[in-house]
C-alpha cells in the first residue's frame, strides 16, 4: 500500500485548514487595524484674549513722564474693556463651537502696587487675572474644561500718573484649555520660550514670546496641539521666532495641529512667517475649509466699546501639519450679536476649526 496516496486527501485537507486559519487571524488582526486607525475628528479653537489696551504708547514714549502717563491712560483703557464682561462672551463662544482644545495668546495677569516704589519690589497685588475670570465664565455655564498649561512671558511693571500714584505690573501669558472628557488622554504636557527676545525701553523691558504643547491622544491616535503667540514689536525677533517653533515644538512626526496668532498676515504683505511655516509642510485650516473666503480674524479697535469698521487682516491661525485636515472652519467675535456689556469680546475674532485624522 502507498501511504503516501493514504494519506495524501488528509494532508490536503489540513493544508486547506490552515491556510483558511491563516487567512482567518489576517483578517482579524487587519480588522483589528482597522478599528485603532478609524478617522479621528477634532475640534479646536485659537483666541487672542487682547491686552485690554494698546502698549504703544508706552513703547514708542520718549521720557518717563510720558511714559508714566502712557500707563495711567492704558490701564484705565484696560479697566473700561472689562475683561470680567469680555470672558463671558469668551465662554459663550467656547460653549458654542464646543472645541476639545482652546489655545489662548494674551492671557493676561495684572498686578498693582500702591503707593509707587518705582518697581524696586515687584507689585504683588492681584488686580485682574483673566485666567481666573475665565475659569469662572466657564463653570457658569457648566462648561467643563480646565487648563493644561500656562506659560508667563513678557513681565513688565511701571509707574502709573504723572506724578506716579501706583505701580502696575504687567504678565502676558499663553495658555492651552482642553475639554474634560474621558476619551481625551493627556500624555504630555510641555512649555518653553523662544531664545529670540526683543528689548524695548532700551532693554529696560524685554519682550518674551513662547508656546504650550500637549501630547494627546483619542481612539488610539496620538497627536500634538500647540499654541503660541509671535512678536508684534519687531519682524525680525517674530521671523526668528517662527524659524525656533518649526524646528523646536513643532518637530514631531506626530499629527500636529498649530493654534495662534502669528503676527503674520496671510495675504504675504507683511512678514514670511506664515510662509516660512506652510513651507515647513504646514497646511492652513482656513483656506483648506473655505478655498473662496478671505477669513479675515483682525482687528477691531483698542476700545471695545466702540463699534469700528470691518476686519482688515488675517493674522489667527489653525495650521496643521502630518495628517489632520479641516472639514470646516469659521469665526467668532466679528458681529455686532457678538458683543457683550456693549463690549466686543476682544480685539480679534476667534477661529475655530473641525479637524479630520483620516
Amino acid at each position: 500500500m502507498d501511504v503516501r496516496r493514504a494519506y495524501a486527501p488528509r494532508v490536503k485537507a489540513l493544508a486547506a485548514a490552515a491556510a483558511a486559519l491563516v487567512a482567518l487571524v489576517a483578517c482579524m488582526t487587519a480588522s483589528t487595524g482597522e478599528a485603532k486607525r478609524a478617522p479621528l475628528t477634532l475640534r479646536v479653537m485659537t483666541r487672542n484674549l487682547y491686552l485690554g489696551a494698546n502698549l504703544d504708547a508706552i513703547v514708542q514714549a520718549k521720557s518717563s513722564s510720558e511714559a508714566f502717563s502712557a500707563v495711567e491712560k492704558g490701564w484705565a483703557q484696560v479697566q473700561a474693556n472689562n475683561f470680567p464682561a469680555r470672558a463671558k462672551a469668551i465662554a459663550r463662544e467656547i460653549g458654542r463651537a464646543r472645541p476639545d482644545f482652546v489655545g489662548f495668546q494674551e492671557l493676561s495677569l495684572y498686578r498693582t502696587q500702591t503707593p509707587a516704589d518705582f518697581t524696586v519690589t515687584p507689585a504683588t497685588t492681584v488686580a485682574l487675572d483673566y485666567a481666573r475670570e475665565l475659569r469662572k465664565a466657564l463653570a457658569a455655564r457648566r462648561l467643563r474644561y480646565r487648563f493644561l498649561g500656562i506659560r508667563p512671558e513678557t513681565d513688565a511693571e511701571l509707574p502709573s500718573g504723572n506724578p506716579p500714584t501706583m505701580d502696575v505690573r504687567l504678565t502676558v501669558r499663553d495658555g492651552l484649555l482642553v475639554r474634560i472628557d474621558k476619551r481625551i488622554k493627556i500624555r504630555r504636557v510641555s512649555t518653553g520660550s523662544y531664545s529670540t527676545t526683543t528689548p524695548l525701553f532700551g532693554g529696560f523691558v524685554i519682550a518674551k514670546r513662547g508656546w504650550v504643547l500637549a501630547d494627546a491622544t483619542i481612539g488610539g491616535r496620538t497627536f500634538r496641539v500647540i499654541t503660541t503667540h509671535l512678536e508684534s514689536f519687531n519682524d525680525a525677533s517674530q521671523v526668528a521666532q517662527g524659524q525656533e517653533l518649526a524646528a523646536g515644538p513643532a518637530q514631531t512626526k506626530l499629527p500636529t495641529v498649530l493654534l495662534g496668532d502669528l503676527n503674520s498676515r496671510a495675504d504675504g504683505t507683511g512678514t514670511p512667517t506664515r510662509a516660512n511655516l506652510l513651507a515647513a509642510g504646514f497646511q492652513d485650516a482656513w483656506p483648506e475649509a473655505h478655498p473662496d473666503e478671505i477669513g479675515l480674524t483682525c482687528c477691531h479697535g483698542d476700545d471695545l466699546r466702540e463699534l469700528g469698521g470691518p476686519f482688515y487682516s488675517r493674522i489667527d491661525y489653525v495650521l496643521l501639519r502630518n495628517g489632520f485636515r479641516a472639514v470646516n472652519a469659521g469665526i467668532v467675535g466679528q458681529s455686532p450679536g457678538e458683543r457683550i456689556s456693549g463690549l466686543w469680546p476682544s480685539d480679534h475674532g476667534g477661529l475655530w476649526a473641525l479637524l479630520r485624522l483620516p
